[in-house]
């Protein structure tokens, strides 16, 4: 029979006069690339320790700050420094927390995870993998006798409209659901990282592509049917 694990008060009793570490999440600083809130930063922690008895998320904490902005605080309980460090910063990385984010021995002032990357690194990366995967969809999507292809997103921060063509070719591709959905996607991930652009172009041909984005009106808007112009879909902005 398999062995139970601890309960939340034996571990915690396990951990009497074990180190503590802080993990601080500087102005509440979630939302893509990073972890939701800092609800599924914890239960990730927990995740990671409690199994092997290594530890847990004692306590959450809001830290106010003297310019008005409100931090979270997490108290992190380990059996072994040595052990549990190492994994912690990892999957600290693995989640995507910007730099900023400080991870300190209780009573200690020392960053322990200086080399975050920050935030507008993340946003880039992510980005770029998002971009390659629209290229991936487009060319799955694509008519057999399709060589290139154009993908348009517009985007106002209340509609977001997208296709994708082909002027040479008498056969229409059929947007599916994953490229929908990436469109989306990457569309919600630039504008909530300030890179607000009306017109996302993609053009292919094979393997090669370029990607241009424009900030004015665009010149051919996509036309909105009804339901699009009604809908109001997860990612819209207010």
């Amino acid at each position: 029979m398999m062995p139970q694990p601890p309960t939340d008060a034996a571990l915690r009793a396990l951990l009497d006069d074990c180190p503590v570490l802080k993990l601080i999440l500087l102005d509440r600083d979630y939302g893509k690339p990073c972890p939701a809130d800092r609800w599924a930063v914890k239960a990730a922690i927990d995740h990671l320790l409690k199994p092997a008895h290594e530890g847990m998320v004692l306590d959450l904490d809001v830290l106010e700050r003297e310019d008005g902005a409100a931090d979270d605080v997490l108290l992190i309980g380990v059996v072994e420094l040595e052990k549990s460090l190492p994994k912690l910063i990892e999957l600290l990385k693995s989640l995507s927390v910007p730099a900023g984010a400080i991870l300190v021995h209780d009573g200690s002032t020392e960053n322990l995870m200086p080399d975050l990357p920050a935030r507008e690194t993340l946003v880039r990366q992510m980005t770029d993998d998002m971009i390659q995967m629209l290229l991936s969809e487009c060319m799955a999507c694509a008519p057999s006798d399709w060589q290139a292809g154009k993908l348009t997103i517009q985007c106002d921060g209340n509609w977001l409209g997208y296709q994708l063509k082909n002027a040479l070719s008498p056969n229409a591709a059929i947007i599916s659901g994953p490229l929908r959905d990436l469109c989306e996607e990457i569309a919600v991930l630039m504008w909530k990282n300030g890179n607000q652009w009306r017109e996302a172009v993609l053009q292919y041909e094979g393997k090669d592509f370029t990607i241009k984005f424009s900030y004015g009106e665009p010149l051919h808007p996509i036309p909105r049917t009804p339901v699009a112009a009604q809908a109001k879909p997860w990612w819209k902005f207010w």
